[in-house]
């Protein structure tokens, strides 16, 4: 499990890359400083400590409204990438995997295009509030959709609604804390992301 994950969630980076670096090569006529434009530089030791503060709250936030709403079955289905771990067991191959998953499948892919590409962009044309707003809107929605294809029909409108807001919320305080308080950097929101998943997959595929 644990080699499929990681090259699929290798594969994903790369796909989730290709846009963002067809667009730096059009405008800036060149391949270096592609990494700079969607946020790979070092941030301030301050911002990594806010992000992981932020992540235990959105963690606390997320899973506390899933748990209150009965809606934590929806993830065990298999379909879903803690249904699928959940299904495979706990062993020393689905805890790598679970790791390659949260760090770099999700976390480090969804961050490049829609933090460091689309977000970026959008800010750049309309502003901080309406830019950030509207990629974070982009992320909810993409997420509930994925859900819903899932797990078709195996739950109910107003859970579907539920994780987009939810996932929407995450995403704009993510592009907060990168263009407010990371300079642009990309590697606090990563983090802080990356940090989120791990727990919240851990608990949902070997705990709840």
């Amino acid at each position: 499990m644990f080699f499929g994950e990681l090259l699929s969630s290798v594969i994903q980076v790369l796909v989730f890359s290709l846009i963002p670096f067809i667009v730096h090569l059009v405008t800036a006529k060149k391949a270096k400083g592609f990494l700079r434009s969607v946020g790979f530089f070092r941030p301030e030791k301050r911002t990594v400590i806010l992000a992981l503060l932020a992540s235990v709250g959105l963690f606390a936030v997320m899973w506390g409204i899933f748990l209150a709403t009965d809606s934590v079955e929806l993830l065990h289905d298999e379909a879903t990438v803690t249904g699928k771990l959940r299904a495979a067991g706990l062993s020393a191959d689905t805890a790598l995997a679970l790791l390659v998953i949260a760090w770099i499948r999700t976390s480090l892919s969804e961050e490049i295009l829609f933090r460091g590409f689309i977000g970026r962009r959008l800010i750049n044309r309309f502003g901080f509030r309406k830019g950030n707003l509207l990629q974070a809107a982009i992320f909810g929605v993409i997420h509930g959709l994925l859900i819903i294809f899932a797990a078709a029909g195996r739950f109910a409108a107003w859970q579907a609604v539920m994780i987009i807001v939810l996932t929407g919320a995450a995403g704009y305080f993510i592009g907060w804390i990168k263009e407010k308080h990371g300079n642009g950097s990309l590697i606090p929101g990563w983090l802080s992301h990356a940090f989120g998943n791990t727990i919240g997959y851990f608990l949902v595929a070997f705990v709840l």
